[in-house]
């Protein structure tokens, strides 16, 4: 299994038209999860994570190329069409997206049929943009990174539990294969 750069950033793997759509339900997703009635003290998609399903879906079928795109749609519409993110966290969010679309993408080269890909990928997809964060003043101060990184931890969960059965879902429905690549 050879990894190159043209591969894993392949444009090839979906058409246009499929790109489109998946960018279209990539903004509609955390859209709908912002509507749903909610009073808690966060935003809903803070705590489901809405924008990694769809980044997840898109690296799955299409590859890294196609999640990317997917990926940096959500939180640009997403903070124009909602307000959320809010616009400070809008770069924030698209370097842990692209992080964990690269990680996701990296994962599935290596273990295909492994079901925790999703979920498990989030986890360093944060610590790197809390450190980008932490590193770069432009994206705001963050205060304490591991503080922060643990209370982040427990109000992801359920978005991990999300990602988690999508993931299984996926692995189930549309198993890849040792040379799932050369397709």
């Amino acid at each position: 299994m050879q990894v190159s750069a043209r591969s894993f950033f392949s444009l090839t793997r979906a058409s246009w038209r499929e790109t489109l759509v998946l960018m279209a339900i990539a903004w509609l997703v955390p859209f709908l999860v912002h509507l749903i009635p909610w009073s808690g003290s966060l935003p809903l998609g803070v705590h489901m994570l809405p924008a990694f399903w769809t980044a997840f879906v898109a690296v799955y079928l299409y590859g890294a190329g196609i999640g990317v795109l997917v990926a940096l749609v959500v939180p640009a519409v997403n903070t124009l069409t909602t307000g959320l993110p809010v616009s400070g966290r809008v770069l924030a969010m698209s370097v842990e997206l692209v992080a964990y679309v690269g990680l996701v993408a990296l994962a599935l080269r290596r273990w295909p049929s492994l079901r925790l890909i999703a979920p498990l990928a989030w986890l360093p997809a944060y610590a790197i943009a809390l450190a980008a964060q932490w590193v770069v003043p432009a994206f705001g101060p963050v205060g304490n990174p591991f503080a922060h990184y643990a209370g982040t931890l427990a109000n992801v969960w359920p978005g991990l539990l999300v990602l988690l059965a999508l993931n299984a879902v996926l692995v189930r429905l549309l198993p890849k294969d040792a040379d799932w690549e050369d397709e």
